[in-house]
């Protein structure tokens, strides 16, 4: 027995069941080039990451600091995936998606000494609390009120041995292998093919440029989100599915603020259009919902942002400054891929909606109104409040799945368009038929437009993901003296950095410092006036020296590359100000250097209470 049919003998047993196995030659030849475009997209993503480094700084981000391999990487394996659905193979499809979510996202476990944004460390900092004391530090910060996925992480953790900070570098890689997983099982739930659910896994792969996927309870909330989503659509026809999210959710409830309500959304929708059982699942999670707020009720008050029921001004982001160019380029390229997804989404639900249109059966449009609810419910939470101006990103992040599920069925019709012989996109089985030149023509028209937007959709996703690369780069240097400064400095101490950026908060002594000033490490951008500030004048710093000896505690200031790179992107201050502002304290004799690394100054204020 030949290896081929020994290949298609195992792909039938494991489900994967062609009409044929008679695969065509033209067929084959795709299946080839899909396996070495795939390949090649791997080798190139590992081997460009040893350069990034030594990459060039520039505020357009990692895809333009020299290290080509990283874009390169990327339009590969999006070419790689239309090839494996040009081909058929719902295998080589996975494979493929898989290989776009590492070349995406290998660069950040692999090419950062330590995990990447300043934010992954105030998280590290409540799990080491928790490790030590084995409970949540309460009255401290609004971790404590949500504690269930720093409580499960510290558990993993010291059950495995493997250090936070190790968890924290490769946990980006695990939750986009893990979402695109549940993603096909979500877009296979909601009736779609084999080839369309590896599709729609692809295109949330690709488009998730949010950046909630480091360690934190939005991800893991997110990808618990999705399983919910899943078994209820599938309590329809099994009720026990619908009471299994209960747990799940209880679990969501007790780790994020606001997934919850997207699913609340989701779950009253599902329950008016009855396709969930029990319908009345939304009256369960509205409780546990509710008793979390009653709980956190101080907390709720505290950190509220934005208006009710004021979308618009809910939808508006947070911005820290004027912005470089390269901030410019970023936000237009997350832009584009939003309003791509949302608008080609928004555009399939009108269509399937019109009676005229797919069939024009009562069945497409009510399957056609319960994708809508998944892809678009999760714009009710702009009526509630801001998110401290990260609302919209969360919106988008809760709409890509639904979103993803609706377009896949269109673009796997794009690409497969003209193909020579009628594959049943279900299986990749291939149902020989005569077709004429011109569709052969307008097919291949089809597949290369569609490829180009492929890609080029891919490289706007890692612009966005990529853009802000050198100013949420902590370097290990960096994250050393900043964990030795934080578990020495005496308790109270005023830990200062001109700018937000850089690891904070990163082990359980934050706790200590929070209890008595919670803004002991507050940035100089909080304080009024100060951004924007070009040191220019020396009198500034000896004005602000003379300000912090006044405060009777030990004083620390920390300048680092990472700062100066998150200055220049925001366009928080001039071009050169820290770098000034780190000169006119070095020469200042009321300070003294502590650390001098490169890309790292640790100055303490001296005269002040040791």
């Amino acid at each position: 027995m030949t290896t081929p049919t020994l290949l298609l003998a195992g792909l039938r047993a494991t489900g994967f069941r062609s009409a044929s196995v008679t695969v065509p030659r033209s067929r084959a030849h795709v299946v080839v080039a899909t396996r070495l475009v795939v390949v090649a997209a791997l080798v190139v993503a590992v081997v460009s990451i040893p350069a990034i480094p030594s990459a060039t700084h520039t505020t357009l981000g990692l895809l333009f600091a020299g290290v080509p391999g990283v874009p390169i990487a990327i339009g590969l394996s999006g070419l790689g995936f239309v090839l494996a659905v040009r081909s058929g193979s719902v295998v080589d499809a996975w494979v493929a998606t898989v290989v776009s979510v590492l070349c995406m996202r290998l660069p950040i476990a692999l090419g950062a000494g330590a995990p990447i944004y300043s934010w992954t460390y105030k998280h590290l900092g409540v799990v080491d609390w928790i490790q030590h004391h084995g409970h949540v530090a309460t009255g401290v910060d609004i971790y404590a009120g949500w504690p269930g996925v720093f409580a499960a992480i510290a558990w993993f953790s010291t059950a495995t041995g493997i250090s936070p900070v190790s968890i924290a570098q490769w946990f980006e890689v695990g939750a986009d292998i893990a979402l695109v997983g549940a993603v096909g099982a979500l877009a296979r739930s909601l009736g779609t093919s084999r080839l369309s659910a590896v599709t729609a896994a692809f295109i949330v792969g690709v488009a998730n440029w949010v950046g909630q996927d480091y360690l934190s309870p939005q991800a893991v909330s997110f990808l618990l989100g999705i399983v919910i989503v899943t078994l209820l659509v599938r309590s329809r026809t099994r009720p026990v599915l619908g009471w299994l999210t209960l747990p799940l959710f209880a679990a969501i409830a007790v780790s994020h603020q606001l997934t919850p309500y997207w699913l609340l959304v989701v779950a009253a929708a599902f329950g008016v259009l009855g396709t969930v059982r029990p319908r009345t699942i939304v009256v369960p999670f509205g409780i546990l919902a509710g008793l979390m707020v009653l709980l956190n009720w101080h907390l709720v008050q505290e950190y509220t942002t934005g208006q009710a029921f004021d979308p618009l001004a809910n939808a508006q982001t947070a911005s820290t400054g004027a912005g470089s160019i390269g901030m410019t380029v970023t936000a237009l390229a997350a832009r584009a891929v939003s309003l791509g997804v949302w608008g080609s989404a928004g555009l399939l639900v009108l269509a399937g909606l019109r009676p005229d249109r797919f069939g024009g059966t009562r069945l497409r449009r009510w399957s056609t109104l319960r994708l809508a609810v998944v892809a678009f419910a999760p714009f009710a939470l702009l009526a509630g409040q801001s998110y401290g101006g990260e609302a919209i990103y969360r919106v988008f992040l809760y709409s890509v799945p639904g979103c993803a599920v609706l377009i896949a069925p269109v673009l796997v019709r794009c690409i497969r368009a003209g193909v020579r012989g009628r594959v049943d996109i279900r299986t990749g089985g291939a149902v020989h038929a005569r077709r004429s030149r011109s569709a052969v023509l307008a097919g291949r028209l089809a597949l290369t437009g569609t490829a180009v937007a492929v890609v080029v959709a891919s490289l706007a996703s890692g612009q966005a993901v990529y853009g802000a690369w050198f100013s949420n780069l902590v370097t290990p240097a960096e994250l050393s003296v900043s964990t030795q400064l934080l578990e020495t400095a005496p308790v109270p101490s005023q830990l200062l950095a001109p700018a937000a950026a850089g690891p904070g908060r990163m082990t359980e002594q934050y706790v200590d410092q929070a209890r008595v000033d919670p803004q002991f490490d507050a940035s100089m951008t909080t304080w009024a006036g100060w951004a924007g500030q070009s040191f220019r004048d020396p009198a500034v710093e000896q004005k602000l020296t003379t300000a912090l000896r006044g405060g009777g505690r030990p004083v620390y200031m920390l300048i680092t590359d990472q700062m100066v790179d998150w200055a220049e992107y925001n366009g928080t201050y001039p071009h050169g100000a820290l770098q000034r502002l780190s000169g006119q304290i070095a020469a200042d004799p009321r300070w003294t250097t502590v650390v001098s690394a490169p890309g790292v100054v640790l100055y303490r204020l001296t005269g002040t209470t040791s």
